[in-house]
């Protein structure tokens, strides 16, 4: 089944409206290309985790007011079904989605690496919150706490964990959790996060109240929104170097799977930029408009009042 199928199925597609706009983001091509050595099974399910996780971001988190009720039941359900492998008797938009890309998971993976998959999710949804929470405070945000909780939002850490599966073979807890392997995939999810943010720049510029861009940051400091752009361009030349520098020393005498790790790790960073830069619509220009302000594709538990969307968020 292709992704746009599945995704129909799981009931992640709410309008013909919305299923364009997911349809011209391309996810299966992010996947392909950033796993390139993957196994079909593994490969399907990466990919429908990919739209999951980019959909459910979308709804529950960065296009929808965060003081709606049903912002708590979305971030809550992703917890329970990691930690219990059930859906409630009435479980949220995304749900059953979830539960099943997990399932799926649990079939293919060893506990250790299904384990280091779910903690990321708890990650992402836990610093959800934090996104929130600074969002509700009313203030310009820091780079420094943006720094902290963009590692975990931007959702790099779930694929992360199941690059080794992907490529050599596993790694061991010990070899995954040295410190010098940590550094590493924190350079990657740095890289990532930030070349993210110049790609929504054309569409999260257009949200009045969205500070959570590196960018945007640096601009809201007496900057203009270029050199906000170049000064996040040249953190992201930084992290790339250290990444290699680093890299080059841990393959000199790695073991063949986390050779095939640091491989994979590359691959994904060249299959992402590959796809925000060449393949995707997601981030172009001329749907930034639409997409800032886009309230048909959210499901009714997402938006402020019943019927229709509340007031916009900040006002």
């Amino acid at each position: 089944m292709t992704m746009l199928g599945w995704a129909s199925q799981q009931g992640l597609i709410l309008t013909a409206k919305h299923r364009a706009r997911v349809e011209r983001a391309k996810y299966a091509s992010f996947s392909g290309r950033s796993f390139p050595h993957a196994g079909p099974e593994l490969l399907q399910a990466l990919t429908d985790f990919t739209a999951w996780l980019f959909i459910i971001d979308d709804h529950a988190v960065d296009r929808v007011d965060p003081l709606n009720e049903a912002t708590l039941s979305q971030l809550t359900a992703v917890l329970d079904v990691l930690d219990l492998d059930e859906a409630s008797p009435e479980p949220v938009f995304g749900e059953r989605a979830l539960m099943d890309v997990c399932r799926r998971l649990r079939s293919l993976l060893s506990p250790e690496h299904f384990a280091r998959f779910a903690h990321g999710i708890r990650m992402w949804a836990g610093s959800a919150g934090l996104q929130i929470v600074a969002q509700l405070l009313g203030k310009p945000l820091a780079m420094h706490p943006y720094r902290a909780f963009r590692r975990h939002t931007g959702g790099v850490n779930p694929s992360m964990a199941l690059i080794d599966a992907a490529n050599a073979g596993p790694l061991t807890p010990e070899e995954y959790n040295r410190p010098s392997v940590e550094r590493l995939r924190l350079h990657v999810n740095n890289i990532a996060s930030w070349a993210n943010d110049l790609h929504s720049l054309h569409t999260e510029a257009r949200e009045p109240d969205q500070g959570r861009n590196m960018a945007m940051i640096h601009a809201a400091q007496g900057h203009s929104l270029q050199e906000g752009a170049n000064y996040t361009a040249r953190q992201i030349h930084a992290e790339i170097s250290a990444f290699q520098e680093e890299a080059a020393v841990l393959e000199r005498d790695a073991s063949k799977e986390l050779r095939g790790f640091i491989s994979g790790l590359r691959d994904w960073l060249i299959g992402y930029q590959d796809w925000g830069d060449h393949i995707t619509h997601r981030y172009r220009a001329e749907y930034a408009e639409q997409d800032a302000h886009e309230e048909d594709s959210h499901p009714p538990e997402c938006l402020g009042v019943e019927g229709g969307r509340g007031p916009p968020r900040g006002a």
